[in-house]
């Protein structure tokens, strides 16, 4: 039988009602690390980053953005997550083969836990370090001048104390320019995967089909740039969410960020900086939580920048 803590558990409920609070059918996802997002810059504009991928997190959320890299391009990220939680992720992207290839590592540390018996006890019998992780690979390329199409491959892994899981998925995505000047629209299907066991139970990966949408608008007098972003969510498990968020990029050395996570129990508004210097971009997004549950802060740091 699995062991157990009071800490672990908190920890893995407060993660999944932060992830995917609301009506739907609870319980039909693990692996729900997966929907924790990725880079702060997307984060501090409340996830509503689908059409507007165009850097190494592309990998993350929606492939397609991966064509629209030069060069090479990397990006780490450390989020401060909760219950004393890490959060890291590695992404790179490289042009290659005609389009560019993608790698990534995500992984989720929950630190030391105390474990106990199948008895109540007030003597824990060790400690144990429970994870997640997955590390993927993807590709994405211009099929025709205003549209791009990705894909991506995942190997995603957990454990706590004795047990494990291990599955897969993929991602599928598009990215198309419209005739309108400075609008893309964007579509992926995110973590479509087999069903995967953990010890007696069996789930599907958190599966989510996204449609954005991203305005950008460039003026003289705005000295930069503005990007208006909106996302609709539609998970395998939960009510459809509405993500919006919006970025000023000021002459292309400082990004004032924010946005809105719609439908989300404890999630909300979303907050973001980034500062620019030659090919090195360092980004902060602050993520409150209800409820005094506890504030995220997510830090990434970017090498070889594409992006705006």
């Amino acid at each position: 039988m699995l062991r157990r803590t009071i800490t672990l558990a908190a920890a893995l409920i407060i993660i999944l009602a932060c992830t995917d609070a609301g009506a739907g059918e609870p319980g039909t996802s693990g692996f729900v690390f997966l929907r924790l997002g990725n880079g702060a810059r997307a984060s501090g504009m409340g996830e509503a980053f689908t059409a507007v991928a165009d850097d190494a997190t592309s990998i993350y959320w929606n492939p397609a953005g991966l064509a629209s890299v030069d060069d090479v391009e990397l990006n780490l990220s450390h989020t401060e997550w909760l219950v004393d939680t890490r959060f890291e992720q590695i992404s790179v992207v490289n042009e290659m083969l005609g389009g560019a290839v993608g790698l990534s590592f995500t992984g989720l540390f929950y630190g030391d836990l105390e474990r106990y018996g199948d008895y109540p006890s007030l003597t824990p019998d060790g400690t144990f370090s429970p994870y997640d992780f997955a590390l993927a690979a993807g590709y994405g390329m211009d099929v025709l001048p205003n549209l791009a199409a990705g894909a991506s491959a995942k190997l995603i892994h957990s454990k706590i104390d004795f047990e494990s899981a291990t599955s897969w998925a993929v991602d599928l995505g598009v990215t198309h320019k419209s005739m309108i000047e400075g609008l893309t629209l964007a579509a992926s299907l995110l973590n479509l995967g087999p069903q995967a066991k953990f010890v007696e139970e069996k789930f599907y990966p958190p599966f989510q089909a996204r449609i954005g949408a991203a305005y950008l608008y460039t003026a003289g007098w705005l000295h930069g740039d503005l990007i208006a972003a909106t996302d609709i969510v539609f998970p395998n498990d939960n009510d459809t969410k509405m993500h919006v968020g919006a970025e000023y990029n000021y002459d292309r050395y400082l990004s004032i960020r924010a946005g809105y996570k719609g439908n989300y129990y404890v999630q909300g508004l979303t907050m973001g900086l980034g500062l620019r210097y030659k090919n090195l971009r360092f980004d902060y997004a602050f993520m409150p939580i209800e409820y005094g549950i506890g504030d995220s802060h997510r830090l990434s740091l970017s090498v070889g920048t594409s992006g705006p």
